[in-house]
């Protein structure tokens, strides 16, 4: 099962989620409600201890409420049990009582022995029984025992010590030893897989404009991708493609780890509502991968392991730009393409990004490439008004302006306040110009403008193959960068949970995450980098198979030309 919804769906009535280890205390979504009833948290405990790589599901009936209990146990051998309980309609629109007797006939008990087991009369139980042949649409006690297994529709409590049911069930309720059941036991059946629930948040609003809609898409053909290869070892994948604006996004992450999701795909949100958000989602231990690359996030991981440790960024940070850049305005000059009047350095630096050591850390990568860097400033991500800033720009006559990566209408406005410098200094854009179709919103604005980005579209067959069906499932091209990371991060969790016996294990998820390396659309996916993020080749490592190749390009005609890496013929 592959859904797609626009917004957040709502959670099940009365749903509750409980992470219990054998030994230390558990989490719950409902700390009341446990509290309550330290009976299931017991219960819990007794399937993490007997029932490791099972699933086990029944019905609670405390109160004459009917919750649906759901345990599920990793084979890792870590004691840890996953429960979940949530309110429920009977099924076969059985009442508590028929549900009793229902339980008390599929574990084979005759009608005198349910009338003691319940405490009514011979008769009574004859009439509740007549109600459920009715109900099921059957007329043979073993058509009973049949449904009854089939919905897993067995109540607890058990009204009787001697019921023949599935072995798992008696013993983490209790009534058996760890041994197990010394009768004989009911048929099994397989068990049923809980779905893998994967979570992406989209930005809304203002910042929902350029590669928003191709990331969107990158991760749906991701998880359709893998639904056509049979889910996650055998298990289906759930998405909940969601949308937020900045204002909603904690409260949105916070209500996604409410409802128990699997992991957390995130995309390109301002730094400061970012970090809350993420730290959100860890608090529930639930991996969040992002391909934002602000310097302070990743940083915040490596400062904070304990409060972001769940959190991957799969590229590097926006300090390989201005490196980036100017290595491949060497190779430039060295061709003869570029002849730059007095290697004179200019830089943008979005305020959302913008950190003390910025300065000092640019005039060091422009020292090392032989350029003077003349200008820096912070300037609001959403700015539109550049005449203050394009009058300085201008006294400080650069030769090439740099920006690191804001809003498209931000990038547009300042284009066309500098369409007068064009001819003197050549500019730079990192990551907006990767949407698709952009050259040819901007027309001739966009003409002759570098741009970058530390992750995108590697040559190879891997990358035609996913440019061949993206364009088949939507009309449209997917462009040089987002489309391909939100495909490549949703099939690194998938790898990551395949090699575990629980997607919900989040330890055990993590911890593949931070030593195994998958191969992509973009490149090598390794989290090995400053605090779990990948590393830019050649800024950050010399070996391509270690990172993403900082790709470099120059709008010529409307079309992006790559210059670096060179492509190979």
């Amino acid at each position: 099962m592959v859904r797609k919804p626009e917004g957040l769906p709502a959670p099940l009535p009365g749903s509750r989620r409980w992470l219990q280890p054998v030994n230390g205390p558990g989490a719950g979504s409902d700390p009341a409600f446990f509290a309550s009833r330290p009976d299931l948290v017991l219960v819990a405990r007794r399937a993490a201890r007997a029932l490791p790589g099972r699933n086990l599901r029944y019905l609670d009936i405390t109160g004459n409420t009917v919750r649906r209990v759901s345990l599920d146990v990793p084979d890792s051998g870590r004691g840890v049990v996953r429960l979940d309980v949530y309110d429920t309609e009977a099924p076969f629109g059985l009442t508590v009582r028929e549900l009793e007797v229902a339980t008390c006939v599929a574990g084979g008990l005759g009608n005198p022995e349910i009338a003691a087991v319940l405490a009514c009369s011979r008769r009574t139980v004859a009439t509740h029984l007549e109600h459920v042949f009715a109900k099921l649409g059957v007329r043979a006690r073993t058509s009973v025992a049949t449904l009854i297994a089939a919905e897993d529709a067995y109540v607890a409590p058990l009204p009787s010590t001697d019921l023949v049911l599935p072995p798992a069930l008696l013993r983490v309720l209790g009534v058996l030893g760890e041994e197990g059941p010394a009768a004989r036991p009911a048929a099994s059946r397989p068990p049923v897989r809980r779905p893998a629930v994967l979570a992406s948040v989209y930005p809304a609003g203002p910042l929902a404009g350029g590669p928003v809609l191709a990331m969107r898409r990158g991760a749906r053909l991701a998880v359709r991708d893998i639904s056509a290869r049979g889910g996650v070892s055998g298990r289906d994948v759930e998405h909940l493609a969601v949308s937020a604006t900045p204002e909603q996004l904690l409260g949105t992450v916070r209500d996604l780890a409410e409802r128990g999701v699997d992991g957390i795909l995130f995309g390109n949100f301002p730094l400061p509502v970012a970090l809350p958000a993420l730290a959100a989602a860890n608090a529930s231990g639930t991996p969040v991968l992002h391909s934002m690359t602000g310097r302070a996030l990743s940083e915040g991981v490596r400062a904070d392991p304990a409060g972001l440790g769940a959190v991957f960024q799969v590229c590097s940070t926006e300090s390989a730009y201005v490196p980036g850049l100017l290595r491949t305005v060497r190779d430039l000059e060295d061709s003869g393409a570029f002849r730059p009047r007095r290697r004179r350095l200019a830089v943008l630096q979005r305020a959302s990004t913008f950190d003390e050591g910025v300065v000092e850390r640019v005039q060091r990568q422009a020292a090392e490439a032989d350029w003077e860097l003349v200008f820096l400033e912070s300037v609001a991500d959403d700015a539109l008004d550049f005449a203050d800033i394009v009058h300085r720009l201008e006294a400080a006559d650069p030769d090439l302006v740099s920006l690191s990566i804001f809003p498209e209408p931000t990038l547009r406005a300042f284009l066309e306040a500098t369409a007068g410098m064009r001819n003197s200094a050549t500019f730079h854009a990192a990551w907006s110009p990767a949407a698709p179709e952009f050259a040819r919103r901007l027309g001739e604005l966009s003409e002759g403008l570098l741009w970058s980005t530390v992750i995108g579209n590697v040559d190879g067959p891997l990358c035609t193959a996913f440019e061949q069906r993206f364009r088949a499932a939507f009309g449209a091209d997917p462009g040089p960068a987002a489309a391909a990371v939100h495909y490549d991060m949703v099939n690194v969790l998938a790898q990551a949970w395949s090699r575990v016996s629980r997607p919900w294990d989040f330890a055990a998820v993590r911890e593949q995450l931070r030593t195994s390396t998958s191969f992509g659309v973009t490149g090598a996916h390794q989290f090995v980098g400053r605090g779990q993020r990948g590393l830019s080749y050649p800024d950050e490592t010399g070996d391509p198979a270690r990172g993403h190749p900082h790709l470099i390009y120059r709008i010529t005609g409307g079309a992006n030309q790559r210059l670096a890496p060179p492509l190979v013929s």
